[in-house]
């Protein structure tokens, strides 16, 4: 998540600071930056350029500045908003896809305001399948379906999800319990792809298709596997997905021939990628524009392999052109760990 807050007065200007600092700690936020005054030039000049926004200010303030510039649900930033004395953060646009939501409830953790979230299918106890799409990193197929799927479950109407054997944990999420009905192919009759999941009320139906998550490995010689496990584990944890979700182990030549990670990957059922450092170099000069210097820097690891890390750059590397960073490198007792998500969808 990148997120940009603008302010409007020197109380909104210190709370922002203070929320800066301690989203330092949460390595699912890659970047906060911080705007002061001159609201609607500084949205039209960052709009496209974070995946939240939030501002300290009055509500209306935003409404009006950001209306010339939304486009969709689909490729708009989540946008919020909160009062100055940190009373109230709203969710008020792309709470779903966008991820507006779920950051909502982060900010109110954070800051002690109560989160203001009115999306029919939150207040009555639902997962959204645009929601659930982005908790579990999907792309949705034929979004213009997301509506008629959506009404359905705030009527608490029968919505069957299909979902391969590969996919079953997604009814682990009590949320995804309460909302939707499980069938498999043995059920209706109806064979979708291994990667694909089907939501369907009626003759409506939604496809969502799983993007490519990749774990990036970093170590120190001599790891063990749980320590491998442990932070794998706990990065699942912080992104509030299973670590079943996770569809590739990648790491550099260097480190091939660690046990703990050879035998971590193992124990996961996931394929390990290495790539040599000459891969990597190739690959983070190619990238360099897109990247924006996002990639974490370690002199050693600089000094040592001419590379400014490996788990972040091996992660995007095997996620494909224009991945993203979900979890920037955090280190865990030896370990070093992030996590890509591929651009587009992985068959």
């Amino acid at each position: 998540m990148k997120l940009a807050i603008i302010t409007l007065t020197l109380q909104g200007e210190k709370l922002a600071r203070e929320l800066s600092h301690k989203l330092e700690d949460d390595p699912t936020v890659l970047k906060v930056d911080l705007y002061h005054k001159q609201v609607k030039t500084t949205l039209q000049d960052i709009f496209h350029k974070y995946d939240c926004i939030l501002g300290i200010m009055a509500s209306g303030i935003m409404i009006r500045s950001i209306c010339p510039i939304i486009k969709d649900k689909i490729r708009d930033p989540a946008i919020l908003v909160m009062d100055e004395k940190a009373g109230y953060v709203i969710s008020i646009l792309s709470g779903h896809l966008g991820g507006g939501n779920s950051f909502t409830e982060k900010i109110a953790g954070l800051t002690g305001a109560e989160p203001v979230i009115t999306t029919s299918t939150d207040v009555n106890g639902k997962i959204g399948i645009d929601a659930l799409a982005r908790k579990y990193f999907m792309q949705v197929d034929n979004p213009s379906n997301i509506l008629k799927i959506n009404k359905a479950l705030v009527r608490d109407e029968n919505v069957e999800l299909q979902v391969p054997q590969r996919f079953e944990y997604l009814f682990k999420d009590e949320l995804v319990k309460n909302s939707y009905n499980q069938v498999t192919s043995l059920d209706n009759g109806h064979v979708i792809s291994s990667n694909k999941i089907e939501a369907s009320f009626k003759d409506t139906k939604i496809t969502l298709t799983p993007e490519k998550i990749v774990l990036g490995i970093g170590a120190r010689k001599g790891v063990s596997r749980e320590t491998v496990l442990s932070a794998a584990r706990q990065a699942c944890i912080d992104l509030d997905i299973p670590l079943k979700r996770i569809d590739l182990m990648a790491t550099a030549e260097p480190k091939k021939d660690e046990t703990g990670i050879l035998e971590a990957a193992e124990e996961l059922g996931l394929e390990l990628e290495v790539f040599s450092l000459d891969q990597l170099k190739e690959f983070l000069d190619q990238s360099k524009d897109f990247l924006q210097g996002e990639i974490s820097e370690s002199p050693f690891v600089m000094r040592t392999f001419g590379v400014p890390g490996i788990c972040e750059p091996a992660a995007l590397f095997a996620a494909g052109k224009q991945a993203r960073l979900l979890y920037r490198k955090t280190s865990f007792n030896k370990v070093t760990i992030a996590v890509a998500v591929s651009d587009s969808s992985y068959h």
